[in-house]
């Protein structure tokens, strides 16, 4: 009896450390789970932590200077717009917003900041002491290089255009107020300097054209009249269009006068044939016809004659008729060209004038923090529908 109550005993003894254990072992691993569930909470929200850290603690203040400006050309076009666009319309002025765009791909190109770096002391405008080891220059994300300073100062400069209202809008960042504006005084003084190159641009490209015409029809009027003084040398003529109308008058005034000596002839011949003038009217008739026949002989004789003389002349008066006449549509297209390109200048018109701001508007610390919150949590959810994805389709496969 003793025996098996100490058996008894011993047994229950067991069985009661091993229910301890087992509510041990439970509770570990509650423990274990309930680590893990924080430990994937703080790993989903690091990014936010971390952007909530940096924005709310270490994150160096920036100012943002504001300027605002509209590229107009004097030139009319033929749509209609209402509005401010229509009043400037109606005074010769309206916006042209391909210059407007060229204007701002200038603003923001390595040629724009390598003149603003020649200007201002970019390395202390963007590398104060002061500034966070992130948003600064040089800083762990961008190096020394000129490369990565132009990647840095895409982050410092927005120039956005308004297709609606052609405004281009300026913002300039920089870690002090009078930084931030004298940077977009710059930048806005090298738009004005590229549009009024544009302007000078503009006026070469349509008059150098029209002036190449007028130089080439100048030449071709110059070598048409050394053509015509050189004929007229030449031939020892100055007309032959009035020579050959003399001559003509002339054959016709021989041949006038040799029907009247034949009529003599004729009728001398039939009243007094043994007349001693008989002899001399026919002398002279025979005379009169041999030059009539030369006279003749002068106008269309192929090598020297009167005919191709006039047809020479009159090829080259025909050519200065039209070098004349091509001369002066040149100088009227010139004159069009110059009116035209003076007409088409580009203008930049400050509508707001880069201001020094009394406060620091960036980093937008909450707006940035939430921001990366909502994306932390797209991406999560994105990633548990991936992995709860991939381990359904495991445990198909197991089974």
């Amino acid at each position: 009896m003793r025996a098996s109550q100490a058996d008894q005993g011993w047994s229950g003894t067991i069985a009661r450390r091993g229910r301890t254990i087992g509510r041990w072992g439970l509770g570990v691993r509650r423990s274990r789970a309930g680590l893990g569930r924080l430990l994937r909470v703080l790993l989903v929200l690091a990014p936010t932590l971390l952007a909530a850290a940096y924005y709310g603690l270490i994150a160096t203040d920036r100012y943002v200077s504001e300027a605002r400006f509209v590229i107009r050309t004097a030139a009319k076009p033929a749509s209609t717009i209402g509005g401010l666009n229509a009043l400037l319309q109606l005074a010769g002025m309206s916006r042209s917003e391909d210059d407007a765009y060229a204007v701002r791909d200038f603003l923001t190109s390595r040629d724009a900041l390598r003149r603003l770096r020649e200007r201002l002391n970019l390395e202390r405008i963007y590398g104060p002491p002061d500034a966070d080891f992130v948003a600064r220059w040089p800083s762990i994300f961008y190096g020394p290089s000129d490369e990565m300073l132009h990647l840095y100062f895409q982050r410092m400069l927005s120039v956005v255009v308004n297709s609606s209202s052609g405004l281009t809008t300026l913002r300039a960042q920089a870690f002090r107020a009078e930084d931030a504006q004298e940077v977009a005084t710059e930048l806005l003084a090298f738009g004005e300097d590229l549009v009024n190159r544009l302007n000078v641009r503009l006026q070469d490209d349509a008059v150098r054209v029209a002036a190449a015409e007028v130089t080439q029809a100048e030449e071709r009027r110059i070598a048409n009249q050394i053509a015509i003084t050189a004929f007229r040398n030449r031939e020892l003529i100055l007309d032959p269009g009035r020579n050959s109308a003399i001559v003509v008058e002339l054959i016709g005034r021989l041949s006038g006068e040799l029907a009247d000596l034949r009529a003599q002839i004729g009728e001398m011949q039939g009243n007094a044939p043994n007349s001693p003038q008989m002899n001399g009217l026919a002398h002279r008739a025979a005379a009169i016809e041999r030059q009539i026949a030369l006279e003749r002989a002068r106008v269309g004789n192929g090598s020297d004659g009167l005919a191709d003389k006039i047809a020479e002349y009159e090829r080259l008066m025909l050519e200065r008729e039209f070098s004349v006449r091509s001369l002066s549509q040149a100088v009227s297209a010139l004159e069009a060209a110059r009116v035209e390109a003076r007409r088409q200048q580009l203008f930049l018109e400050r509508v707001v004038e880069p201001g020094r701001p009394d406060e620091a508007t960036m980093p937008q610390r909450w707006r940035t923090a939430l921001t990366v919150f909502g994306f932390n949590v797209i991406g999560f959810g994105v990633l548990w529908l991936i992995w709860s994805g991939l381990r359904e389709h495991a445990g198909e496969k197991g089974h």
